[in-house]
């Protein structure tokens, strides 16, 4: 019998060339960041897989590698073809990047009400041009970004459900990934999503994916810009680590 391994799924946002103040720590990395953390993941011999091998390893169908790790990128920035793409390309890591369906080509216009100005996210023809390299897969994060678990479930559910059918009539592809914007999601709108046809899900809930878990609610460690030294988070490398690694998954 195969010993399961927890597999942490890794959730980016942005790459940007330099660092943003405060405010936008949570939405990005610093390319510098990410080239290190792509080429440590490789020397350390970390494995990234598809959602496709996760699921086929829930299923006991395969085994999964040593060191398993999946990552993702929320919302589709503009920058992830300039600063991210190289280097998962050098190291040839596969990943997922979740899309905003109405609003690609424009930007994340949700941050305004927090007082943030807004990035600019990926057009069609450079979503093309990235999934070309045969490393990426695109998957739906909803029409417009709203927390799904505060809108009529209706509502929710015409979200998930729109914004798959016009990315696969785009792309050509199907899909069968989901994530939940702001990671609001409760029964109702998991069980939806599992109706519309959706294999899994993933939320913005701290963890390792458990054998045990439901596929529609999949936990992630987030990735996010700390500087190199410090005070609150210590030093970024060691702290990059610990979020992988040993922080406690604290969910019942």
């Amino acid at each position: 019998m195969t010993v399961w391994k927890n597999v942490p799924i890794l959730m980016y946002h942005a790459v940007e060339e330099t660092a943003h103040p405060r405010p936008y720590k949570h939405l990005h990395v610093t390319r510098t960041e990410f080239e290190w953390q792509m080429r440590s993941l490789k020397k350390r011999g970390y494995n990234p897989v598809t959602f496709d091998t996760l699921l086929a390893a829930y299923a006991g169908i395969v085994a999964l590698p040593a060191k398993p790790i999946v990552l993702t990128f929320d919302d589709g920035y503009e920058d992830l073809l300039k600063n991210a793409v190289p280097v998962l390309t050098e190291v040839g890591f596969p990943y997922t990047v979740f899309l905003v369906s109405n609003l690609i080509g424009k930007t994340n216009e949700w941050v305004a009400s927090e007082g943030l100005t807004p990035f600019p996210l990926l057009s069609w023809p450079q979503i093309r041009e990235i999934q070309a390299t045969g490393l990426a897969s695109f998957q739906p994060h909803t029409q417009s970004h709203p927390h799904l678990a505060d809108i009529p479930l209706a509502g929710a559910t015409t979200q998930m459900a729109v914004s798959r059918d016009v990315l696969q009539q785009q792309l050509g592809v199907a899909m069968d990934v989901f994530c939940y914007p702001f990671g609001s999601v409760n029964p109702a709108v998991a069980e939806s999503a599992r109706e519309i046809g959706y294999r899994c899900a993933v939320t913005t809930q701290f963890g390792r994916a458990r054998q045990t878990d439901d596929p529609m609610l999949l936990p992630r460690v987030s990735i996010y810009h700390i500087p190199p030294f410090s005070l609150d988070y210590g030093p970024a490398g060691l702290n990059y680590w610990w979020r992988i690694e040993t922080r406690k998954d604290t969910r019942k």
